[in-house]
C-alpha cells in the first residue's frame, strides 16, 4: 500500500499534515501538527479515530498537496494538489479527499480515458 505524508496549507498560512492513500486515491480526515506526528499514527497502524462533533462548523479553505517536499532551497514543491476544507480547532478534513470528490462537488462530471 502506498501511503504518505501530505499537507494542507490553509489561507493564513497555517500548514498541518495528513495522510494520503495512493491506493484508493483519497486522503484520511485526521489531522495532524507535525509531519512526525502523522508518520507516528500511520506506523501504529492508523488507530480509528472518531470524526469529531460538529467537524465542518468552523471549516475553512484550504489547499491539499499530496506529495509534497522542501527542495535544496527550502521552498516548497508538490505534484498534485486540490481545494478542501478543513478544521484546524477539531484537527479534522471536512471537505473534499480526493480532485474527483472535489469535482464532483462542484457540479463537475468527469470521464478519464484508459
Amino acid at each position: 500500500m502506498t501511503r504518505y505524508v501530505g499537507l494542507v496549507i490553509f489561507e493564513d498560512a497555517t500548514r498541518l499534515y495528513l495522510i494520503y492513500d495512493g491506493a484508493l486515491d483519497k486522503a484520511m480526515r485526521p489531522l495532524f501538527l507535525t509531519e512526525s506526528a502523522a508518520r507516528e499514527w500511520l506506523a501504529s497502524g492508523m488507530p480509528k479515530l472518531n470524526e469529531p462533533h460538529d467537524a465542518g462548523a468552523d471549516e475553512e479553505a484550504v489547499t491539499l498537496i499530496l506529495d509534497c517536499a522542501l527542495d535544496d532551497s527550502g521552498e516548497l514543491c508538490f505534484a498534485g494538489s486540490f481545494a478542501s476544507r478543513a478544521s484546524k480547532q477539531k484537527m479534522w478534513l471536512a471537505g473534499p479527499r480526493s480532485f474527483m470528490e472535489m469535482a464532483y462537488e462542484n457540479g463537475a462530471t468527469a470521464s478519464r480515458a484508459f
